[in-house]
């Protein structure tokens, strides 16, 4: 079967998902319109395709009220392909789209390309309806439009997207959790320094001075840690913050930050640690606790990370309330005090990885999917 991926950028997450399709004898072809510095497509050659001349006079006339360097949510919104994307979906013929896009001119363009042409499209999203402007009206506005536009079916890999989605009387929606193959087999035993690992942009948002904070009053309370903190440095501000707090605690010898490292290196950092700390808040669908189960690592996460459906309590990790200390601090002692619980819950974040995160069953999924 020929399948092409449609995604503004070619997300880490995509990764695996690409590869279980290809490894199963599927042709698999990728299109984008920008890439970005911390992706990872090692064996896959992405197409990029320029922005429409509309697109790219609107960016213009935006980029003089923007503030900051990051894509704002409106340049994401108005990204539209030129007339070269169209030709490739012609020459291509691809069975099926897999796009990566919603609530944009991206997914419009692809629907519109893909129903004249009469190709399935599955959509995989991560976008509960509150994040249109928190509307009922427009989220079932916009669902309408896709049903006349032809969507197969929706993808997501958050379970509270599925209830959503559901809830609206949604019966063409499927909830397959992100993959990532898990490469060992026996699990290390704690040493008696405990290492822990977080990994994401340096941004605020990502809240790393939080998980510093609690690695501070932990060091404090005589528990024997070590910290890694590794990510792309699109926040220098931020990043001269963090290296601040750690010189004014002492805590130089104890916490390393490593920046812009290249993700077949973050890959291996994983099974040197012994704990997987994401501290953000406001985060729509991590994909690093997959990559840390993997490795057999729990996972301690926020309650405003999507992914945080993968956690099951006490077993493979814990939840915390977002931006809350203490709770942050209390959650990471229920998993370092005892040894032999530690080695429990790393025991049980590698059978979840193997379980619930094979990249083999995204494959068999998809084709059940594309039979209904």
């Amino acid at each position: 079967m020929k399948f092409l991926i449609v995604a503004q950028r070619f997300h880490t997450n995509l990764y695996y998902r690409t590869k279980a399709l290809q490894d199963a004898g599927h042709s698999v072809r990728i299109v984008v319109l920008y890439k970005g510095k911390s992706e990872f497509y090692e064996g896959l050659k992405p197409m990029q395709v320029k922005l429409s001349k509309f697109s790219r006079f609107l960016i213009k006339l935006h980029a003089f009220f923007k503030k900051g360097k990051l894509k704002s949510a409106f340049e994401l919104r108005i990204q539209s392909p030129n007339k070269e994307f169209k030709k490739i979906i012609s020459i291509y013929n691809p069975d099926v789209i897999l796009l990566k896009a919603y609530q944009n001119a991206l997914a419009i363009k692809t629907l519109r390309t893909a129903k004249k042409y009469k190709i399935k499209v599955l959509m995989l999203t991560q976008t509960p309806y509150a994040h249109i402007k928190g509307s009922e009206f427009l989220f079932r506005l916009n669902i309408k439009l896709f049903k006349f536009l032809k969507v197969h079916a929706y993808i997501t890999p958050i379970k509270l997207n599925y209830e959503v989605f559901k809830n609206f009387g949604i019966e063409n929606v499927f909830y397959l959790p992100f993959v990532y193959p898990s490469e060992i087999s026996v699990i290390k035993k704690p040493k008696q320094e405990i290492k822990i690992l977080s990994v994401g942009k340096f941004q605020k948002r990502k809240e790393q001075i939080l998980l510093l904070k609690v690695f501070n009053t932990l060091k404090k309370e005589n528990y024997s840690l070590k910290l890694c903190l590794i990510g792309e440095a699109v926040n220098t501000k931020y990043i001269k913050t963090l290296y601040n707090f750690i010189k004014k605690n002492n805590l130089s010898d104890d916490v390393c930050i490593e920046t812009n490292m290249p993700y077949d290196r973050i890959k291996k950092e994983y099974s040197k640690h012994d704990l997987f700390v994401l501290p953000a808040y406001a985060e729509p669908a991590a994909y690093s606790p997959v990559e840390a189960f993997a490795n057999g690592l729990p996972v301690i996460c926020s309650d405003e990370n999507g992914t945080r459906c993968y956690i099951e309590e006490s077993k493979n990790g814990y939840v915390f309330k977002a931006k809350n200390e203490g709770d942050l601090s209390e959650k990471i002692k229920l998993c370092i005090s005892d040894k032999e619980k530690l080695l429990k819950m790393k025991e049980n974040a590698l059978i979840s990885a193997k379980k619930n995160h094979n990249p083999a069953v995204f494959e068999q999924a998809i084709g059940k999917i594309l039979l209904k």
